[in-house]
């Protein structure tokens, strides 16, 4: 007897494969990846053809927006741990307190006397998109379960309600 493929029964029929249980992770791994190794060449190649300081305020724009959204991503991988339905409407406060957080974060704090504020505008503005697309790339990816399995109703094809005579 053969060894079944991966994914496969002995007869050759597919298996299909259960979503994760939270994809919350995955995504924040991928978003960190795109936008944290991206910040990193563009701060190395700008510093020896701009400076140090405007190498330090790309970096600095790029970190920022990595912990802010970072945040949410963990809030949404927390509250998804304890119950998958508070997962979402988490993750979606989250992102309207880190809009407001980083809103008041610049209007009354500033930034340090380091940072040069067009370095550091492109630096968080280049984040942001690649942030984006890596977060929308991911969950466009991410196995999602559509079916609630814990909670069956019959239907008239099962012979439900209806469905005997």
């Amino acid at each position: 007897m053969t060894k079944p493929e991966r994914g496969s029964k002995t007869n050759g029929a597919l298996v299909a494969s259960s979503a994760p249980r939270s994809p919350w992770m995955g995504i924040l791994k991928t978003c960190v990846a795109y936008t944290v190794g991206a910040g990193v060449i563009a701060s190395i190649a700008a510093w020896p053809i701009l400076g140090s300081s405007e190498a330090g305020s790309l970096a600095f724009g790029c970190a920022l927006i990595v912990v802010f959204f970072g945040i949410s991503l963990m809030v949404a991988e927390w509250a998804g741990r304890y119950r998958s339905s508070w997962a979402l409407p988490a993750f979606l406060f989250m992102y309207v307190a880190k809009i407001l957080g980083m809103g008041a974060l610049v209007i009354f704090s500033g930034l340090p006397s380091w940072v040069l504020a067009p370095y550091f505008m492109w630096g968080a503005v280049g984040s942001l998109v690649l942030w984006q697309f890596g977060e929308i790339r991911a969950f466009s990816r991410a196995r999602l379960p559509i079916f609630n399995h814990e909670d069956p109703v019959a239907s008239p094809s099962d012979g439900g309600e209806h469905g005997k005579s």
